[in-house]
């Protein structure tokens, strides 16, 4: 069973009552920082982040179109730089770094 109640309120009071609940929603939710780490991640991982297939990040890599290294024949790719890849339209060439 629900109950409804009505209230008449002055604008300022309407106003007062709008500013205190954003105030506490506000209050209430952590600060979201910008994730500016990097980690590198595998093929596999890569693949998931920008929703291609492993065959298809094997592929840009033979290329040179995507952002990798390859470290005692492993690849991997910088989670940083592969957003950045992906925000600049997936256009830049990128060399391998041999390690």
């Amino acid at each position: 069973m629900s109950t409804t109640v009505l209230v008449s309120l002055s604008d300022q009071q309407f106003a007062d009552l709008i500013e205190s609940s954003l105030r506490k929603v506000l209050d209430s939710k952590p600060a979201t920082v910008a994730d500016t780490s990097d980690t590198l991640l595998d093929t596999k991982e890569a693949a998931v982040l920008t929703k291609y297939k492993e065959t298809s990040i094997y592929g840009l890599v033979k290329r040179k179109k995507i952002p990798f290294c390859k470290m005692e024949g492993k690849l991997l790719f910088s989670r940083k730089e592969l957003l950045e890849w992906i925000a600049n339209g997936q256009q830049k060439s990128v060399g391998s770094h041999e390690r």
